[in-house]
This record gives C-alpha cells, structure tokens and sequence, in this order.
C-alpha cells in the first residue's frame, strides 16, 4: 500500500513537472511555433488526440478566412505534416498554393478572374474588358480558342489587336468591292464596326464624295451599284444627291416615258419611288376629298400620265368633264344642271345635299313638306328624272277632305302637275 502511495505521488509530481515545462514552451508544439493564446482543447480532447476542431474558427483566428471549396479541406492539404505556421499566405496569394498556369503573363492577382467555388468559373467578358481588347458585337460570339490557337493550358500570349491581323482574308476577299486592288487602307474600324463587315459600315460617304450621302434606299445598295468594284469610281456621271436622273433614266422611261419633267425629288424622295410626294395643285387641279385616294392610273395613261379624260377638265369644279357618264346614268332626261357641286360636295355621289331646293325649286326643308318626305322617290317616283315628280302618293284621291277643299275652285283636278301650278310653294292658299 505504501508502495502504491509513493508510486502515486511520483507520477502526480512528474505531471506536474511536464505541465509547468509545457507552460513554458507553449508555443513550441508539433504544430510548428502558434500564438500563445492557442490551447490544445481548442483542437483536442482529452478522449482522443484525433483533431476536432471543435473550438477553432479558421476565419476569426487567422488572416485566412476559409470559403467555398477551401472549406471542404483537410487541414493538412494546405498546412503539410500539420505545420499550421506554414504557409505563410494571404487571401491573394493564391500562388502560394496553386500553380500560376498563365506563367504570370496576367499578374498574380488571381482573384481578379476566379473565384474559390471554380477555376474555371471566369467572367470572360468582363475580364476582357479591363484589357485593351474589351469584347462588343461579334467578338461575343466566338470561342477563346479562335483568337488565342495555341495557347496551351492558360498560357494567355499578348496579341496583336488591330483588325487586319485576324482579318487579313476578309480584306483580301471583301464582297463589296476589291480592297486590295482599290487600296484600301488596313485600318478597318474608320469603316467598318464589330457588328459585322458587311453590315454597320461607318464610312461617311458625304464627306468623302463630296457631298453625296447615303440616305433612304441609297444606304441599303451594294457598293458596286455605283462604282468600279476595283478601282470605286463613280459609274454614273453625277456627284448632286438631286441629280436622280443621271442615274435613274432608265427608271424614268419605264414609268414616265417622257413629257414629265427630270426633277424627280419635286415628286419622289430617297425612301423609294412608289413614295411619290406630288403637289398635284402645281397644275392647277388639287386633289381633294376622293380625289386624294385614287390611284394616278383612274386619270392618266400610264406610262407618260397623259389624262384619260379629254378635252381635260377647264377647272377642278368641271366635274361633268369626267363624269359624263355618272351624269348620264343618275340624270339623263332630267334636266340638271351638270354644276354637281350644286348638290354634291365631293365626298360622294350619295352625299347629295339638295340645300338650294328651297330656293330654286320646291321647298322641302321649310314649310308644310319640311320632314314628311324620307328620300328623293318620295316625290320622283320615276327613276333618273328628276322633273317628274307626283304628289299623289302623300295625297291620296280618296280622302275626302281633299275633294271637299277644292269644291268650287276653277280648273281643280287630281293631277300633280296641276298641285304645282296653284302650291308652288306648298302653301295651302
């Protein structure tokens, strides 16, 4: 028993010696030399040596903040042989740890580009654009390979960034019109933008031309429409944007077939010759009302718009000039005058409006018959004559009133003509 007492003693003392030595030596552990302030317990337990850092937040107590795949590791795949003063690393120094596969030709800033989720999650276009190749038009479309062949593995070499070093077959072959043999210079962008070659080409034809620039349809024609295709020289004769028949005589022929004058922006505009702009009132007949929506062929032979009707209208109230035949059909026989606008405004033939039958004929809109006719054939009961009329349909024989009114009257008979005769006006007396 004693024995066992003295045994017990010793070993209390000698732990007490290794723990006051370790006190003294805390920061010399196996894990390399560690802050002071770090004990056993945050990482260990008395149960078992086998870490558990139950304890240990990696991103409070150290300068290292662990996020997305770094916190998936094992702490030995960065702090080998469980050395954790080592590596002496930053956020940014993600060389430290991973192999720079660029060869430092893009700095070693590596979390300008990635991210600790993917390598190979990179925002390329936004890194392109702090270069002086940012990406716009079709430049977005492609693969990095078409630009960068031959850069293995990451390896990302300074290129040359003007257009003629990837474009050369482009220029060589252009569709429009031969560059090389017209000249051209290599600097592309003064015509031409990354939206496409052949489309949003920037080149100011007025100025270079001398005061011929493209608009309406002649921003939409190929190049050689009007020049050389290898040497561009105009192939019309003609530097005035107003000058449309030097080149447009062909055009001319087909629909006007001479007579009308060369000036053709008096009538068309660059948007398309079916845009024809006419003033009609410079030769004395506006068009009005349905005038205005005829097509020019109900009035003039086409080509050379000679007019159908002739002899030709005196003045735009000459309306029986060509409308001979809708007079004859409506009022042959009738007697009316062919003034149409007298009764009819323009607009149409069914529009009549009889204003001045009060006046000049029978009152209608006034007196004793003002609202108890309904149309015309109310009284003209015979189709397209117009001085016939009947008032017997309103005043039948069989109404006795109206033999009893006119017993005794002189020459009294049920005839319409005579109605007219003794109420010219309508009136009763």
């Amino acid at each position: 028993m004693r024995w066992m007492l003295v045994s017990l003693v010793f070993a209390l003392g000698a732990l007490q010696a290794s723990g006051v030595r370790a006190q003294q030596a805390v920061t010399q552990t196996p894990h390399g030399t560690l802050r002071s302030d770090l004990e056993c317990t945050m990482c260990h337990t008395v149960d078992d040596w086998k870490p558990t850092l139950q304890n240990f937040d990696h991103d409070t107590a150290t300068a290292f903040p662990l996020t997305e795949r770094h916190a998936d590791l094992q702490c030995t795949s960065c702090h080998l042989k469980a050395q954790f003063d080592e590596p002496k690393a930053r956020v940014t120094d993600c060389g430290t740890c991973h192999i720079d596969v660029h060869q430092g030709a893009l700095g070693d800033n590596c979390l300008q580009c990635h991210n600790t989720q993917r390598f190979n999650d990179v925002a390329g276009v936004a890194v392109h654009a702090r270069t002086s190749f940012p990406l716009s038009g079709a430049h977005l479309q492609v693969t990095c390979d078409a630009c960068h062949a031959g850069d293995e593995r990451g390896v990302f070499v300074l290129r040359d960034i003007t257009c003629y070093s990837c474009h050369q077959a482009d220029y060589e072959n252009a569709g429009a019109f031969d560059h090389v043999a017209a000249n051209v210079p290599t600097t592309c962008e003064q015509c031409h933008t990354t939206v496409a070659f052949q489309f949003g080409v920037r080149f100011d034809h007025g100025v270079v031309s001398g005061g011929f620039p493209l608009e309406g349809r002649h921003a939409e024609i190929r190049c050689q429409s009007c020049h050389d295709p290898v040497t561009l020289d105009p192939i019309f004769p003609t530097r005035d944007p107003n000058d449309c028949y030097t080149c447009h005589q062909a055009d001319y022929s087909r629909e006007h077939g001479g007579g009308f004058p060369t000036t053709c922006a008096d009538c068309h505009t660059v948007f398309g010759w079916e845009g024809a702009d006419f003033d009609h009132s410079v030769i004395g007949f506006p068009l009005n009302n349905l005038h205005e929506s005829l097509s020019c062929e109900r009035c003039h032979v086409v080509p050379g718009f000679t007019l159908v009707f002739q002899p030709a209208p005196a003045t735009p109230d000459d309306c029986i000039a060509c409308h001979q035949d809708d007079y004859n059909r409506e009022h042959a026989g009738s007697g009316f005058p062919t003034t149409c606008l007298t009764c009819h405004d323009g607009q149409r033939w069914d529009n009549a409006s009889f204003a001045n039958h009060d006046s000049q004929e029978f009152p209608i809109y006034s007196g004793r018959h003002r609202g108890t006719w309904a149309n015309c054939q109310t009284c003209h009961t015979t189709s397209g004559n117009y001085q016939a009329f009947s008032c017997l349909g309103c005043h039948e024989h069989n109404q006795t009133s109206m033999d009893d009114k006119h017993r005794g009257r002189s020459g009294y008979s049920y005839d319409s003509s005579r109605c007219y005769s003794c109420h010219p006006s309508g009136r009763a007396d």
